[in-house]
């Protein structure tokens, strides 16, 4: 398998961590409104991880420690903060657009930016040290595929 991209593939292992969190707060929450959980975990984890590593690492060329460590902790929480966003988006989808209506209207997706800030102080709390390590864990299985396979294809040359 060609590998062309860290970033795409932190995103995709970061975005296994975040599906991973999110399945088990879709089964464990007492609400049924957290049945497509992990969807939304998912997607934020692909994206926060695909950004930064491609924004902190790739572009700068900058392959060490410190910025796997700084990556993996950023994505780690900032993740949490885009699952929140994109369910609010998602929400006022449903409401302006589908017409659906709930007990009360969702925040306003520019009111949003800040208000998803609640519900991340509490899911930090909560699995932040899940998604922290996750992301480390999962920029050093990036960096060990990407090396591996870097090295392969040197190889066949």
């Amino acid at each position: 398998m060609k590998i062309k991209s860290f970033s795409t593939l932190f995103g995709i292992l970061f975005s296994i961590i975040g599906i991973i969190v999110g399945i088990w707060i879709s089964l464990s929450a007492i609400s049924n409104d957290y049945k497509y959980f992990y969807i939304y975990s998912g997607i934020s984890g692909f994206i926060t991880g695909k950004l930064f590593a491609k924004y902190i690492i790739e572009k700068k060329n900058r392959f060490n420690h410190q910025n796997y460590i700084l990556v993996g902790i950023i994505t780690g929480l900032l993740s949490h903060w885009l699952c929140w966003y994109l369910i609010t988006l998602e929400l006022n989808f449903r409401y302006w657009i589908l017409n659906e209506h709930f007990s009360s209207r969702p925040i306003d997706p520019l009111l949003g930016i800040f208000g998803v800030l609640v519900f991340c102080l509490w899911s930090w709390l909560i699995v932040g040290w899940a998604t922290v390590l996750g992301g480390i864990a999962s920029v050093y299985g990036t960096k060990w595929i990407y090396e591996k396979n870097k090295s392969t294809m040197h190889n066949n040359v």
